[in-house]
């Protein structure tokens, strides 16, 4: 083969191995590199989609590791929560049984040796003799010892454990007393025990109290209570107080009157005095209309009514 021979042939290779590319005045040239730049493009939002595919599978997966540590510890908590309020109830339980049980032997060595609680009991217990009816006592008057001494005196069994528990905490936790007697437990003080201020005669009263309720009806108690209070110079019952400040039989006190008569029983030494059993007898009227015992139209009438006691007339 001869060198030209050789040339040509180099030539033809060359020729048919090489890319067509067309030159920037040739035909096609624009064409050419708008789909190169088209290309480019694409790759870089392929490999920008394969970069984000791949962050987000990660964050799948950590957000996935990372719930179910969140879960576990979740779980961990909530038995850990759960085994610390079986202790404590546990232990308040115990707790209970054990003062129950203290409770329980307790009031059995106060009221050994108490008598039966009974009516006639009750009855020969009376201080005094000037007594009335239930049913000639007015119903206002019922309705303003309710209000301002026990208002759920028609609801419970002779023990207001919401009264009560909130005077123990009250005398707990603060330097003020506050009794938690009801109607019921104050009967049995003014006539079946005394004033002594001991948990020994706290606990007869409850009991009393309790034994009360099973022989008596609330009127019958409301009775005994009101015609046994003392209201101050020297009277005994809601009879004799009236004669007192009022100058008339019980039955015939108004609304504003039989407020202020039962306001005295709070603190007879400093309420017998007018202006002061003014004062109280407003308090009264204000639990008796919140209570919904009188109508805000009398509640505002009984407020201007005038009622001075006997002992100012003519003065």
């Amino acid at each position: 083969m001869s060198y030209d021979d050789n040339k040509i042939r180099r030539r033809k290779v060359s020729s048919t191995n090489s890319v067509s590319r067309p030159l920037p005045r040739e035909k096609g040239y624009e064409r050419n590199k708008e789909v190169n730049t088209i290309n480019r493009e694409k790759s870089k939002e392929k490999r920008y989609f394969d970069d984000y595919e791949i962050e987000d599978r990660y964050n799948q997966e950590y957000r996935s590791k990372r719930s179910r540590v969140s879960k576990t510890r979740v779980e961990k908590n909530k038995k850990r929560r759960l085994k610390l309020i079986k202790a404590m109830l546990v232990s308040m339980l115990s707790l209970l049984v054990i003062v129950s049980t203290v409770g329980l032997g307790l009031v059995f060595l106060v009221t050994k040796d108490s008598p039966p609680v009974t009516k006639e009991l009750i009855h020969s217990s009376y201080v005094t003799n000037n007594t009335v009816s239930i049913n000639d006592i007015p119903v206002n008057l019922k309705n303003a010892i309710v209000s301002i001494e026990d208002e759920r005196f028609y609801k419970h069994n002779g023990v207001d454990i919401i009264s009560l528990t909130r005077s123990v905490l009250n005398n707990l936790l603060t330097d003020t007393t506050q009794g938690g007697s009801t109607i019921d437990m104050q009967v049995s003080k003014n006539l079946l025990t005394n004033e002594d201020k001991t948990i020994q005669r706290k606990i007869r009263d409850i009991y009393n109290a309790i034994q009360m309720n099973k022989v008596m009806s609330k009127d019958e108690i409301l009775e005994a209570y009101l015609n046994n209070i003392y209201l101050g110079r020297s009277s005994y019952g809601v009879e004799q107080g009236s004669k007192a400040y009022f100058g008339k039989s019980v039955s015939d006190l108004s609304l504003a009157q039989s407020a202020m008569l039962i306001g005295i029983t709070n603190n007879p030494a400093r309420y017998k005095e007018h202006r002061e059993a003014k004062k109280r007898q407003e308090t009264v009227l204000y639990k008796m209309n919140e209570l919904g015992y009188i109508t805000d139209i009398e509640y505002k009438k009984a407020l201007r009514e005038e009622i001075p006691f006997v002992s100012e007339i003519g003065r």
